[in-house]
């Protein structure tokens, strides 16, 4: 009888298991990478700017309300992370769209306009109507004329463009799609939902409702982007709000209002209710409203064709 060779399975090395999985390299080095390329590029800045900015003689005195230069370092960040992203899908080999934005689908101005119009500015408009109702808030009349409207109007439009794209890319792009490659993609969403509320707690003016408000906006935009597969309608919902909030409706923005805002429009009653000097984000009826908006989200927005790259079950 001949006697056949023992065939033994090759064990993969403990440093291959470390850095490698069955789709390459792990998440966790991954999002360490795209991390490192930001950080980078901010100290390459900073050092560009010292070396080029002389040292104002005098403290700048605090603005009075939010100012369109909100928008200058949104506009580099933005720019850097976009960069950071593109290196990453070239690293991986990924089209650069899989992290939720892509732009070869003739579609993503439709999505964007949708958002902006039907889950931004609207479901705003229908929350301060009620408000009005309540008594505890009021638009009163144009601060703006002639001109000034159509010029205000435009800036705050860009302004908040950028600070709809920057704020949704960097928490929901790349960051959101590499760490659900890891642990999951809704697992994902409430860690980058806790870190965007953080950074909004940050804000002089914020109060407990109001991080919870933008957690809760992440969440939405969490279940759009699981839906659709882009953040396009994210980005203009979060667009939309934010221009109907602090230039349309003048109302005030973590506790500020906006330099060229249309209406000068007020609060009264209690701070819970009305949202008082933060805003209509510190309103107990934002919340509901977040609430009703994510649910509804979830059960409209349907792509059944195929699901979004991002939604990645981890192995």
């Amino acid at each position: 009888m001949e006697l056949q060779p023992i065939q033994t399975q090759q064990r993969p090395r403990p440093l291959n298991t470390v850095f490698f999985n069955e789709r390459g390299l792990r998440a966790g080095w991954r999002l360490l990478i795209f991390l490192a390329i930001l950080f980078v590029l901010q100290f390459v800045l900073g050092l560009v700017l010292k070396a080029v900015m002389r040292p104002a003689s005098a403290p700048p005195s605090p603005p009075s309300g939010i100012s369109p230069t909100v928008a200058l370092p949104e506009i580099v960040l933005f720019v850097f992370v976009a960069f950071a992203s593109w290196l990453m899908s070239r690293m991986e080999k990924r089209d650069m769209g899989e992290y939720g934005l892509p732009l070869k689908n003739s579609g993503f101005l439709s999505q964007f306009a949708l958002g902006y119009l039907f889950w931004g500015f609207l479901p705003l408009a229908l929350l301060l109507s009620v408000m009005r109702l309540l008594h505890v808030f009021y638009f009163g009349g144009l601060a703006l004329h002639a001109g000034q409207i159509l010029y205000w109007g435009l800036i705050w439009w860009g302004v908040f463009l950028l600070v709809g794209l920057f704020e949704e890319y960097l928490l929901r792009g790349y960051l959101l799609y590499t760490l659900a490659d890891g642990i999951g993609f809704w697992p994902a969403a409430i860690v980058l939902a806790s870190l965007f509320a953080l950074g909004h707690a940050r804000n002089s003016g914020e109060t407990r409702i109001g991080v919870i408000m933008t957690a809760l906006f992440a969440i939405f935009a969490s279940i759009v982007l699981w839906r659709t597969g882009s953040l396009w309608l994210a980005v203009g919902s979060h667009a939309g709000w934010d221009w109907g909030e602090s230039y349309f409706f003048g109302t005030n923005d973590s506790g500020l209002p906006a330099q060229g805002h249309l209406l000068n429009s007020h609060t009264a009653g209690p701070g819970w209710l009305s949202g008082g000097s933060v805003g209509p984000e510190g309103s107990m009826l934002t919340l509901i409203l977040m609430l009703l908006m994510s649910i509804t989200a979830y059960f409209v927005l349907r792509k059944p064709s195929r699901k979004p790259a991002l939604v990645i079950t981890p192995r």
